[in-house]
């Protein structure tokens, strides 16, 4: 029978492992050296599609299918009751469908509630390996219980003929030679696993906690009686699944949406219907606004989605709510609002006199007491920040701005010195605009590089703050006064991200500014703000010149090669220092991902005094044809650059004539491919060759990627 079944698998042009037995029992993992390569005189226990190297094997052997050699993906069920939950809850795959399936091609086990599909992979497609699918067991959080595998590539391989070694025959259903085609999912699944984890534990019941409802902000004029709440009724008024279609979210079953512009298919938004105060909110595992570790409801995603954060912009979704709110208020303030200190008095027919006001005279202070004694510079961080001080750290994107700002405030709030800069210990506050999913990583990189724990007098925001809004900038300030004793230093990483306006406008700059010294002077705290580089001078900040104008200090990140250079453009009172140059120090964190590879992350090494500037180094012919490529790419396919990219990146506007355009980077390697010539002429080696390129154009500045994007510079 055996040798039936084998003649079918190795004439349909399939891969077989020869599993001898152990100990006389049939067993499912091939012990032997070599397994996982061809079976020559040289390794007579490798696979084999060969009806002869596969009948010469002695009795007892199983065989397993290779998957690497055959081309082949198996769909591993170890649970098929919570697999189909899983897949019913996330997919359109029809996995019971798959399982009655006269089509189907599938290895019955003997034992109950498991099942396994074999399908066939897309040439090409490079399979990387055992992706598992599991839950901790009830009780034992450390142990787990595997939901279902997808297993391809190399190292993976399914017995297909022979005994469990619990008892019963594996049965294989189906022809051989007419595999189905693996569903695009699948593949999906194995190319982004990490995307998809988080929906498969989501499915599963085992978030690490329910999410915190997003924290809401003060709105004004609350007490007024009469006042409609604009809150609740935009959340009785629409509902959370239409605002998230309206914004490109596309829908997965009934609660279950994938966000815009998500590379892979995981439905990473969900909807939570059972949050204790009844009202529905979603959660985002993807890489949206709203993935900030909080829970929105319908009014939250509106503002977030379509009001860029603006809580102000979102209130007035409805003018007539607006309208009556405010005649209510001014009702309010017209009742109340004391007599001005040059009033004669109450005018006749007035029925009641209002409250006397209180009168305060402008403060005014003598020149001589300010000179009368000696005014030292309260530095918390020596030579560079001075208490109370407003200052601004721009650079363009992969500088290291964000990685000098971090590292200030993780050393002022450790009270360290930093680099032979004395710091004073106070309470550091980052308003971070983006780059949440990293913090950690960048936070855990400096406890090796400083070998002491993140301090407990750090806090990082959640989301980004819309500080050109004083309701904004008021519930910031709130919210530091209560949770920091002694605020020193806020710092706002980006000004782009936590600024709803228009940078290039000295109006809109000012409010921000304005915000700034009206709530976080008070504090006691000095502010830094980090900002992009312009689009043609790499040595300004971008934007309106009243930013500048407006700093006590200003520094600047620049990447030089492999130098990373800060500089002291400005020192309002006191001397500036010399340029100190830095580089990038990797390091191996010690968290794993999901694969059990381990994390990483960088910090920056001082390397002293910075050297005179790097001259690009000249490309060789493969980069420059590389380089030529990308310029083709974007003749033939070119785009115009999204919202996002143009106000994130500069030189769109004025390129000595050029119209500039983007153009998706596996465009590009398309055309690159054509041009690399190397020695061994294989796809492996061309990628190879096409990624050293990649990096040293990007570390050089001839080229900008984001979002799966690429583009030239030209300076």
């Amino acid at each position: 029978m055996n040798g039936i079944n084998l003649a079918s698998f190795t004439g349909a042009g399939l891969a077989l492992v020869p599993i001898p037995p152990i100990e006389g029992k049939p067993t499912k993992a091939p012990r032997l050296r070599g397994w996982q390569l061809p079976r020559t005189a040289d390794n007579p226990n490798g696979y084999s599609s060969s009806l002869d190297d596969l009948e010469s094997c002695g009795a007892g052997f199983n065989f397993g299918l290779h998957h690497g050699a055959s081309g082949t993906l198996a769909l591993d069920l170890d649970n098929v009751e919570l697999a189909h939950k899983v897949f019913e809850e996330l997919t359109d795959f029809q996995l019971l469908a798959w399982l009655e399936s006269d089509q189907r091609a599938e290895v019955k086990s003997p034992k109950p509630n498991r099942a396994k599909l074999l399908f066939r992979l897309p040439a090409g497609f490079k399979a990387p390996g055992v992706k598992q699918c599991k839950k901790p067991k009830p009780g034992k959080p450390k142990e787990y219980d595997v939901i279902f595998e997808i297993r391809c590539g190399d190292g993976a391989q399914d017995v297909i003929v022979g005994e469990h070694p619990d008892g019963g025959a594996y049965r294989f259903i189906g022809n051989p030679a007419a595999i189905p085609e693996a569903p695009a999912v699948l593949l999906d699944m194995l190319q982004h696993w990490g995307a998809w984890k988080p929906c498969f534990d989501s499915a599963l019941g085992i978030e690490p906690k329910p999410p915190d409802i997003a924290p809401r902000q003060p709105q004004p004029a609350e007490p007024l009686a009469g006042r409609r709440d604009p809150i609740q009724e935009f959340n009785q008024s629409f509902a959370l699944a239409d605002i998230l279609t309206r914004n490109g979210y596309r829908q997965k079953g009934r609660d279950r949406f994938i966000r815009p512009g998500s590379e892979s298919k995981a439905p990473g938004v969900a909807i939570m219907r059972n949050c204790a105060d009844g009202i529905e909110r979603i959660y985002s595992h993807g890489g949206d606004v709203l993935n900030d570790g909080f829970a929105h409801d319908a009014f939250d995603c509106f503002r977030l989605l379509e009001c860029g954060g603006d809580f102000a912009a979102a209130l007035n979704w409805n003018p007539e709510i607006t309208k009556h709110n405010q005649r209510l208020h001014r009702q309010e303030q017209a009742e109340t609002a004391p007599e001005s200190p040059q009033s004669g008095g109450e005018q006749p027919g007035q029925a009641e006199a209002r409250q006397a006001a209180v009168w305060q005279p402008f403060p005014l202070i003598p020149a001589h007491r300010l000179t009368a004694e000696p005014v030292a510079i309260d530095w918390l961080l020596e030579n560079i920040i001075e208490r109370g001080s407003l200052n601004l750290l721009f650079g363009e994107p992969g500088a290291g701005k964000s990685l000098f700002a971090l590292d200030w405030a993780f050393c002022m709030a450790s009270g360290i010195a930093w680099h032979d800069c004395r710091t004073k210990p106070v309470d550091v506050v980052v308003v971070a605009g983006e780059g949440h999913a990293g913090m950690a990583r960048r936070l855990k990189a400096l406890e090796s590089k400083y070998q002491r724990q993140a301090p407990e007098r750090l806090f990082i925001s959640q989301r980004p703050a819309n500080l050109i809004d004083g309701t904004n900038a008021q519930w910031i300030a709130d919210t530091i006064k209560a949770s920091c004793s002694n605020p020193g230093l806020v710092i706002i990483d980006t000004l782009h991200r936590n600024m709803d306006g228009d940078e290039n406008s000295s109006q809109d700059i000012g409010r921000f500014i304005a915000n700034l010294d009206g709530f976080f002077k008070p504090l006691g705290a000095a502010v830094l703000v980090v900002h992009h580089s312009g689009h043609g001078d790499k040595q300004r900040s971008r934007g309106s010149s009243s930013i500048r104008a407006a700093m006590d200090g200003e520094f600047s990140a620049t990447k030089d090669g492999g130098a990373i250079v800060l500089t002291c453009h400005k020192a309002k009172d006191f001397e500036a220092f010399k340029p100190l140059q830095f580089s990038l120090k990797p390091i191996d964190l010690e968290w794993c991902d999901d694969d059990g590879e381990p994390l990483t992350s960088v910090y920056l090494e001082h390397d002293g005094e910075a050297k005179p500037n790097a001259k690009k180094r000249k490309l060789s012919a493969r980069d420059d044809a590389i380089l030529t490529s990308l310029s083709e790419a974007i003749a033939a396919h070119g785009v115009e650059p999204t919202a996002e990219i143009k106000a994130k990146f500069g030189g769109f506007e004025s390129l000595q004539g050029k119209q500039q355009k983007i153009v998706a980077i596996e465009q590009w390697r398309e055309l690159a491919y054509k041009a690399i010539v190397v020695d061994a002429n294989t796809e492996d080696a061309k990628r190879k060759a096409f990624k050293r390129c990649r990096d040293k154009l990007l570390d050089q500045r001839y080229t900008v990627e984001y979002d799966n994007f690429a583009w030239r510079i030209f300076e």
